[in-house]
């Protein structure tokens, strides 16, 4: 792997999560409709930021079998970005955004 530093690191996963967005919108969009379609096959989930530590598991997993990928630890960051963005919301802010209005 390079030698980078740590803002290099940070910046190229925030350059990573905006490019996502571009392609599939707003991230607190995306991820309740991937918990409304988890709901709906019946994964039982506390709320949408438990997806973001499965996104994190799932991760780490293809990083034991793979440790050399470079984007494997920018996508961590992201994830983990996304896991503290989901964490540190309010309820009414999740409630803001209508589940039952997509799909």
């Amino acid at each position: 792997m390079s030698e980078r530093s740590l803002s290099d690191w940070l910046s190229d996963a925030g350059d990573t999560l905006d490019d996502r967005g571009l392609e599939y919108g707003d991230p607190r969009h995306n991820l309740l409709r991937i918990y409304k379609i988890a709901r709906q096959l019946g994964v039982q989930l506390r709320d949408p930021s438990d997806l973001a530590l499965v996104f994190i598991a799932t991760k780490l997993s293809r990083m034991v079998e793979s440790p050399e990928r470079e984007d494997s630890y920018r996508d961590l960051i992201g994830y983990s970005a996304i896991l503290a963005f989901t964490r540190f919301q309010t309820p009414e802010d999740w409630d803001a955004v209508e589940l039952d209005s997509e799909l």
